[in-house]
C-alpha cells in the first residue's frame, strides 16, 4: 500500500459523513460538538469512533521477471510450445503484466523440477500465485492435448431455466431426473488434477474470486477454446454452501424429487444473482463513471458462478465428474473420505493417477498462525504445501514427504501427511 494514512483518512470521514448525513439536527453547534468528539483520539480523551492507526512497515518483497518474461531456466520440464501455453493461460486473469516475486518464480522452478515445496510469508506476499502458478503450467501442458468434446447435449445448460419446465415435466412422467451432467459429452478424462485445502470457508469463497477470474473470465474462455479444442479447465467448490446434500435418487431407483427441486431453487437464485451482477455493470458503463469505477464494478462479476461456465454447479456433477481443480477444507474432505456418495471423486482421480506416470497430482495447505499463541513471528503467517507427483512420492512404508522451505527465516520441518487419498503403495 503506498498511501496507508491516507486510505485511513478516506475511510473514516466517510464515515463520519454517513454518520452527519444519515442523523443530521438542525442545530449547528450540536453537530460541530458531535463532529468534535467522531475526531477525538487523543490519549486524555479517548476517541468513541476510532484510533489514530498502527503501521508497521515491511520491506518490499525482491521481483524478478514479468510472466512475459519467463523462460526453460524458470520453467523446467517443459517445451517452449508448453511454455508458451502456460503464459497464455496464466495472462487470462491470474497474471498481469507486472513483475513476479522472486519466491514465486523460485517456487514455480522448484516445483516443476519435481521438488516438494513450502511457501511462508505475511499476508499479501503472493502466495497464492505461487502455488496457483505451479498448477495452471501444468494443467496448460495437459489441456492442450485433451481430444475435443461430443456437441452439447438437449438442455444440459438451462434445464433448471423457468423456460424448460416442459422438459421437466416429460422427464418426471417418465420417472427420470431432468438434470443433465454439467460435462456430458466430453471425451477426455475427468480427475482431480489439484487439490486445494484451506482451514475454513471464507478463504474458499476468496479463492473462488480468484480462479474464476483466471479460467472463466471471457478472455480465458477464448482462449481455451481456440487453444484446448472446446475443453474447458473446470473447478469445483466442495464445502457446505455447494448445493445440494442428498442423493438425487431414491433407494428404489425413482427420482429424489424434493432434493432436485431444492437444486433447481438455488441454481435460479445463483442464475439470478449473476444476472443482475451484469446489469449493474452495464449501468455503470453507461453511466459515464470512470476507468477506475467501471473496472471495479466489473471485478463483481466474479463473486458469483456463471452456470455455462468452468466452475461446476452442484455436488452430483462433480461426483460424477470430478473437477481439474476442487477446492475445499480440511473437516468436509474428511466426511468425503468417508463417505461413498463420492467415492466416484476419487475413484476417478486413482485412475487418472495410475493412466500415466508423467501427471502429476498437487496438494496444498494453507495453514495460519496467531500472533497471540507465539512471541514470533510478529506479523501473522502462513504456509502453501506445494507436492509435486503424488503417484509416486508416497508410500504405506514411508509416511513423510520432504518439503523444500521457501521463506525469509529458512526453518522447516518435514510434517505428517494423510497418504490414502488416490494412490496405492509403490514398491522401491
Amino acid at each position: 500500500m503506498k498511501d496507508p494514512i491516507g486510505t485511513f483518512e478516506r475511510v473514516r470521514d466517510n464515515f463520519i459523513q454517513y454518520v452527519k448525513t444519515a442523523f443530521r439536527t438542525q442545530y449547528p453547534s450540536l453537530e460541530t460538538e458531535r463532529e468534535a468528539l467522531l475526531r477525538a483520539t487523543s490519549e486524555e480523551e479517548p476517541g468513541v469512533f476510532y484510533r489514530d492507526p498502527w503501521v508497521e512497515p515491511l520491506p518490499r518483497f525482491a521481483t524478478r521477471q514479468t510472466l512475459a518474461e519467463l523462460g526453460s531456466a524458470e520453467i523446467p520440464g517443459m517445451t517452449p510450445e508448453d511454455i508458451g501455453a502456460f503464459k497464455g493461460l496464466a495472462g487470462c486473469g491470474l497474471i498481469g503484466g507486472f513483475p513476479l516475486y522472486s519466491h514465486q518464480i523460485d517456487m514455480l522452478r522448484r516445483s516443476m523440477s519435481g521438488e516438494n515445496t513450502v511457501v511462508t510469508a505475511g499476508t499479501g506476499s503472493g502466495k497464492t500465485e505461487a502455488f496457483l502458478l505451479p498448477i495452471f503450467a501444468r494443467l496448460a501442458r495437459e489441456a492442450v492435448t485433451w481430444s475435443p468434446p461430443h456437441e452439447r447435449c438437449e438442455h444440459q445448460n438451462d434445464w433448471w431455466k423457468q423456460s424448460s419446465a416442459g422438459w421437466r415435466t416429460a422427464r418426471a412422467e417418465q420417472q427420470l431426473s431432468p438434470r443433465i451432467s454439467q460435462r456430458a459429452g466430453e471425451t477426455r478424462t475427468a480427475a482431480v488434477r489439484a487439490l486445494i485445502l484451506y482451514p475454513m470457508n471464507a478463504l474458499v469463497e476468496d479463492q473462488m474470486t480468484r480462479l474464476r477470474k483466471a479460467l472463466d473470465s471471457l478472455n480465458a474462455r477464448r482462449w481455451l477454446q481456440q487453444h484446448c479444442r472446446g475443453n474447458r479447465i473446470y473447478l469445483g467448490r466442495y464445502n457446505g454452501n455447494t448445493p445440494v446434500p442428498g442423493h438425487e435418487h431414491r433407494q428404489d431407483g425413482r427420482p429424489n424429487d424434493r432434493k432436485i427441486q431444492d437444486l433447481i431453487t438455488e441454481l435460479q437464485q445463483s442464475e439470478e444473482a449473476a444476472r443482475r451482477v451484469d446489469e449493474h455493470i452495464q449501468q455503470v458503463d453507461a453511466s459515464g463513471a470512470s476507468e477506475v469505477e467501471k473496472e471495479k464494478a466489473r471485478e463483481a462479476r466474479y463473486f458469483f458462478p456463471r452456470l455455462d461456465g468452468a466452475e461446476m454447479r452442484a455436488r452430483w456433477d462433480m461426483q460424477e465428474a470430478p473437477p481439474d481443480i476442487l477446492i475445499t477444507n480440511n473437516s468436509m474432505l474428511s466426511i468425503m473420505l468417508m463417505r461413498t456418495d463420492d467415492d466416484g471423486i476419487f475413484a476417478r482421480t486413482r485412475a487418472w493417477l495410475e493412466a500415466s506416470a508423467k501427471m502429476s497430482f498437487i496438494w496444498f495447505w494453507t495453514n495460519f498462525t496467531s500472533t497471540a499463541a507465539q512471541p514470533a513471528p510478529k506479523s501473522p503467517t502462513s504456509c502453501a504445501c506445494f507436492c509435486s507427483d503424488w503417484s509416486s512420492a508416497g508410500t504405506y512404508a514411508a509416511p513423510h514427504f520432504g518439503f523444500e522451505c521457501l521463506s525469509r527465516s529458512g526453518q522447516c520441518r518435514k510434517r505428517r501427511v494423510p497418504q490414502r487419498f488416490f494412490w496405492r503403495p509403490v514398491e522401491r
